[in-house]
Parts: C-alpha cells; sequence; structure tokens
C-alpha cells in the first residue's frame, strides 16, 4: 500500500511521549484466551480486546454506540462481542448483530512475536513487523514502568557511545544506517566485549567475540533487536508505551527451535537472561531523564534517529476520549 507520509508527517508536539499512527503492544497473546475480554487505553482512547470462539483477536471501540455500555464487561457470542445492556453484538469490523443503523469503530489487530498488537488509526500505514525467521519461539514478558519519557529509551538503544561506556562493548567496524522505508529505521553493527562480568564473559564465548547486532525501529513504538553470536541467533521485541509515570516497555524474546525435547525452554530462558543483563544497565541510568535533543544531534548516529522520528505521522485527533 503507497502512503504518502510527508503530507502528514511533522515535528511531534510532545517529542518525550508522542502518540504515532503506529503498532502499540496491548497484552501477551497468551493472556487472551478464546471467550476472554478486556480493556486497554490506547491515546486516551477506550478500547476492548476479545478473542472468538474461533480464536481471533479483535479490537473495538470501549463503548457501545447505543447507550453507551461499557463492552468489556459484554460477552464473547461466537464471532462477536455482545453489549452487557441490551445484547447488541457487534463483530471484529464493528458491524451490528442483529443489523441496525449502528457500528462501533474497529481498530486493526493482529498477533506477532508473543504479543497483540493494535494499530493506532483507522487505516494501517505499514505492516507489523516481522522480526527473525518465522521459526523462532517468541515469549512476552511483563510490562515494566522506566521513569523518562520515550525518546530516552529509543535514543539510547542507538546511542554507540553509551555503548561503549555502560554496555563495555567496542565496534569492529563503522555502524551502518539503513531506511528501508519511511516508518522503518535501522542500524547494523558488530562489537566485541571489553566488560568482565558473567554475561559479557558468556557472551564472548559465545560469539568468538563478534557479536553482529541489527536494531530496527518501527513507526517509533517497536524496537527489534536482532543478535548473532554465530553458535547462537536470538531476538527481542521491546514495544513503547506512553505511561503516566514515564513509559510503560514491554519485552517480548524469542530464541530458534530445538530439535531436542526440552532443549527449546532452556535455550529461550537462557536468551532472556542475556538480554536482561545486557539492559539491566540502563534502567538506572535512564530513570529520570531529561532529554537534550541538541547533544544528541552532535552525534552522526541520533542525528538521522531524530530526523527520522519527526517525520513520522502522529495522531491528528491528538488524542480524544472515545
Amino acid at each position: 500500500m503507497a502512503v504518502n507520509v510527508a503530507a502528514s508527517a511533522h515535528v511531534p508536539r510532545h517529542p518525550e511521549s508522542p502518540w504515532f499512527r503506529a503498532w502499540y503492544a496491548a497484552c501477551a497473546s497468551e493472556d487472551l484466551r478464546p471467550g476472554q475480554v478486556r480493556a486497554w487505553s490506547l491515546a486516551g482512547r477506550e478500547l476492548v480486546l476479545f478473542r472468538t470462539e474461533s480464536g481471533q483477536v479483535q479490537a473495538l471501540a470501549a463503548h457501545c454506540p447505543h447507550m453507551g455500555a461499557h463492552l468489556a464487561r459484554g460477552t464473547v457470542v461466537g464471532e462477536c462481542l455482545r453489549c452487557p445492556l441490551h445484547h447488541l453484538a457487534f463483530d471484529g469490523r464493528g458491524v451490528c448483530h442483529p443489523p441496525r443503523r449502528l457500528s462501533q469503530r474497529a481498530f486493526p489487530v493482529v498477533e506477532r512475536h508473543g504479543n497483540v498488537l493494535v494499530f493506532n488509526g483507522p487505516v494501517v500505514l505499514f505492516p507489523p513487523p516481522q522480526v527473525g525467521p518465522p521459526a523462532l519461539r517468541w515469549r512476552a514478558a511483563p510490562p515494566v514502568t522506566v521513569k523518562c519519557g520515550w525518546l530516552p529509551l529509543v535514543t539510547n538503544a542507538f546511542d554507540i557511545e553509551h555503548l561503549r561506556t555502560v554496555h563495555l562493548r567496542e565496534l569492529r567496524e563503522p555502524p551502518r544506517l539503513e531506511r528501508p522505508d519511511a516508518f522503518t529505521l535501522r542500524l547494523r553493527f558488530t562489537s566485541r566485549v571489553t566488560g568482565n562480568g558473567l554475561s559479557d564473559r558468556m557472551m564472548k564465548a559465545l560469539s568468538g567475540d563478534h557479536i553482529r547486532v541489527t536494531l530496527t525501529l518501527y513507526g517509533g513504538s517497536l524496537l527489534a533487536v536482532e543478535s548473532d553470536l554465530g553458535r547462537v541467533r536470538g531476538a527481542l521485541l521491546a514495544a513503547f508505551l506512553p505511561h503516566p509515570e514515564g513509559t510503560q516497555v514491554t519485552l517480548s524474546v524469542a530464541s530458534p527451535p530445538s530439535l531436542l525435547p526440552g532443549l527449546a525452554p532452556a535455550r529461550l530462558a537462557l536468551s532472556r537472561w542475556l538480554y536482561t543483563a545486557f539492559l539491566h544497565r540502563d534502567l538506572s541510568v535512564l530513570e529520570g531523564m531529561r532529554f537534550q535533543s541538541a547533544a544528541a544531534r552532535e552525534d552522526p548516529v541520533l542525528r538521522p534517529l531524530l530526523d527520522f522520528i519527526a517525520q513520522l505521522p502522529e495522531d491528528p485527533d491528538d488524542a480524544p476520549p472515545g
């Protein structure tokens, strides 16, 4: 689908916590069972998620268009969500059953990488991310709230100097930036370990001290990290959601499947531990941070990152309720 981004893109009004027209992680797939309904808030809008009896996940505006009952208190009946007040039912397109001159706003929704992803807008501007090969096994962790804005978290991932000072890595070659499309920014680099912690030593042993990393930012709301350690490959998807106390972050970790029974969970646990040990160093550093964009623009990698963010389309409705 061709999209004219330049016509609607502008510098974000709230760079610390913008609401983009993008995919957001609503919950873990395993937390929404067939027949289950749950409320969720996105950009000041109240939504409901439900899984139909056939297993399809749908997302609708939360209040019934008839008399305003909250649909999170409704019931899944077949492929529809039934309002608790007058038993009007709405399918995943928002069509009312039995037919009436009523319709409910529906939001695009997919399941990807262990998460239920909802698009913040009526029309999908870009496809949901596909991180790594389809055979990867994914598991989403419970979300955590980091007490800082969204922008410090995103720039932190692309900050090569921070990679040296805090994560104790040195680059083996200059980093490479790519722009596959208007909604995607990618950074590739190969590093070596300079730290001596347990996870550092394990990384060094597994990779032969050649850690190949690919970072991909999708629409400003999803960040994929793919690592190639030679003998071990893994992937992580970080989903960002602005929160009153900072930014809510949901991490999903993947590992390759195994031909040996019982080995896949061990591989997934190893990947989760390595990623968690690596990212744990950031939390205390970023707490309470007030981002200085002027200083970031002096960095040759962060400057194009900020330019990329500035052209992403924001929610033009400025997050009205309903």
